[in-house]
């Protein structure tokens, strides 16, 4: 890597940058602690972002986004990470004696990224032109999810792999990747968005970060993280992550900004499907929720310094 000073950010801006996440985020532990609000109450936030505002904020990310071909090589650094993630979990759990039910939550949660968690850093830090290449990057992601994850959790928990078709093909028709598929045709094709499409999609995308970071207040959770294997789990899916993001922009030979999210979301905690898998797979959902609280707590820190600190480098 070498220095480029392309994305400068001053400390003044960086400061008022961040300091609405961190807001966001401590009126999500203010509202449960007030009683306003608990932690049955995160999911339903999570899937509001998820089926309504997300895809309005991807729409508005890559419909208007220079796209280039090198933009199909982000859905594979996406799903490259995952599954480098995902042998370091298997190589790890070789030399370890876990049950089956733990073995499923460390594979889960080391390799599956939470780009819904890094979403308002890299809207606060880099810009919208970063969250097009977040988007796409998650894609790959997703796409891991509703396949070597899903199976990965059926496997371990010994459950009937039948359905497994039914939900690629829900993943696959879910309004993310809708709203990503209608984004690009806009894009490659210059079609004109009616004004009244944008004047829907515009607030409801502009809700995502607020709603994001005051979900993770509202679930966030200390309890249950004496265990070192959640710990360990975090060290993958993090710091294995983090060199695997490297390894991956490396090879494709990505450079800038698209090093910069791409290494960066590597790096992320742990993704919260982590813990919907485990639960579908019945492997140990408490494990599972220690890992994903204690990465979450870390993310805090160091996402928006990796951000920072990436954004000065490039990759030769």
């Amino acid at each position: 890597m070498r220095l480029t000073g392309d994305f400068e950010i001053g400390s003044s801006m960086l400061f008022q940058s961040l300091l609405p996440v961190f807001l966001y985020f401590a009126i999500g532990i203010a509202l449960r602690v007030a009683g306003l609000a608990d932690r049955e109450h995160a999911p339903f936030i999570f899937r509001l972002v998820f089926y309504v505002t997300l895809p309005a904020l991807a729409f508005q990310a890559i419909s208007t986004a220079p796209l280039t071909s090198g933009a199909t090589l982000l859905p594979i650094a996406g799903f490259g990470v995952d599954v480098i993630c995902l042998f370091a979990a298997w190589l790890y759990l070789r030399g370890t004696e876990v049950t089956a039910a733990q073995a499923g939550a460390v594979v889960l949660g080391a390799s599956i990224t939470n780009m819904v968690f890094m979403f308002p850093f890299v809207i606060a830090i880099l810009g919208p032109p970063a969250m097009s290449i977040a988007v796409l990057y998650d894609v790959g992601n997703a796409i891991f999810v509703a396949t070597v994850a899903y199976l990965a959790a059926l496997r371990f928990g010994a459950v009937d792999a039948g359905p497994v078709m039914q939900f690629v093909a829900k993943t696959l028709g879910s309004p993310l990747f809708i709203a990503v598929a209608a984004a690009m045709l806009v894009n490659l094709t210059g079609l004109q968005v009616p004004a009244l499409v944008g004047a829907i999609a515009s607030p409801l995308a502009a809700a995502t970060s607020p709603l994001i970071l005051i979900g993770l207040g509202v679930s966030f959770s200390v309890t249950r993280m004496r265990d070192a294997l959640p710990l360990h789990v975090v060290l993958l899916r993090m710091l294995v992550g983090l060199l695997a993001g490297m390894l991956v922009a490396t090879s494709l030979g990505l450079t800038g900004l698209a090093a910069v999210v791409v290494v960066a979301s590597a790096a992320a905690p742990i993704g919260f499907n982590s813990l919907t898998l485990a639960s579908i797979g019945r492997l140990d959902t408490e494990q599972a929720a220690a890992a994903l609280s204690i990465s979450v707590a870390v993310g805090l820190v160091t996402a928006p310094l990796l951000l920072v600190v990436l954004s000065r480098w490039s990759f030769p």
